[in-house]
């Protein structure tokens, strides 16, 4: 950011306007007592403008060395003198070139005005100056870049041809991608069909399945039925079996006890003296 100095060069008078900032330039307000203004230095890298405040009197004491040494400085844009006589002043300034002088007290609309003008002129020139100085530095530079660029320009053709192959090599590349794309979709749609049947398949074979569980288990269960009837069967039978063999021993049992009760009876008869029954 450049810097602009304000000299206010005075006897002790205030400044008559607020400093106030600038985007690009930083406005600078250095106050110099008048008797002081021989120790005033300036920098080339700066913007320089003096406000000298003051009066007749002390302007004439200071006129010829002041301006031996400032009015045609480099480094200084412009010098603004303010008095209360400023008209007695003007008219003995020969030459007038970067010189003002304003009736004291100024208008501080007026002086803003002058002050942000010059400021803004000065910055201007000096980025104009940097940028010429730069382009001259760099004249070397752009001599090669403008002998790479003549160079370039006499194998345009080639490389033009070079790049139109490269981009027909692109478009086939694109065309085979697409026709890749295509078919992996296509393979994609099959795998989906044959994944759809397979599915499918697997579903009857599933209700198959069921449907021979379902008659194994019926068979099964046919196949306990039988045998518990079977078994049912046999018990009866074996039940049939002891029975008739108990009904034979008892038929046995009670045909010997009647024989006994008989006998029995025959004798207690033969003892008793009775006589037989036939």
């Amino acid at each position: 950011m450049k810097t602009a100095n304000i000299w206010h060069i005075t006897s002790g008078a205030e400044f008559p306007i607020h400093i106030w900032k600038h985007p690009r330039i930083n406005i600078e307000l250095r106050k110099v007592q008048l008797k002081d203004y021989r120790s005033i230095e300036l920098d080339a890298q700066d913007i320089n403008v003096f406000y000298v405040n003051t009066n007749l009197k002390e302007w004439t004491e200071i006129k010829e060395d002041f301006l031996k040494r400032f009015e045609l400085h480099p480094f200084v844009a412009l010098t603004i003198i303010s008095s209360p006589e400023a008209e007695e002043i003007y008219n003995k300034l020969s030459p007038k070139g970067k010189t003002e002088v304003l009736e004291n007290p100024v208008q501080p609309r007026s002086l803003r005005i002058i002050l942000d003008r010059v400021i803004q002129t000065e910055f201007f020139k000096m980025v104009a100056n940097e940028i010429g100085n730069s382009c001259l530095a760099n004249v070397g530079f752009f001599e090669g870049v403008f002998e790479l660029a003549n160079k370039e320009y006499k194998d345009a053709h080639k490389a033009n041809a070079a790049l139109h192959a490269i981009l027909e090599f692109e478009a086939k590349i694109k065309k085979n991608n697409e026709d890749i794309n295509k078919a992996i979709e296509r393979v994609n749609e099959l795998k989906n069909q044959e994944l759809l049947t397979l599915h499918e398949r697997l579903k009857v074979s599933e209700i198959i399945d069921n449907l021979k569980t379902m008659e194994l288990k019926h068979a099964l269960e046919l196949k306990k039925a039988t045998e518990r009837a079977l078994e049912y069967s046999s018990i009866e039978e074996i039940e049939m079996k002891n029975i008739l063999e108990a009904h034979t021993k008892l038929f046995e049992y009670t045909e010997q006890e009647i024989k006994e009760l008989v006998e029995e009876n025959k004798r207690l008869r033969k003892e008793l003296g009775l006589p037989e029954n036939n």
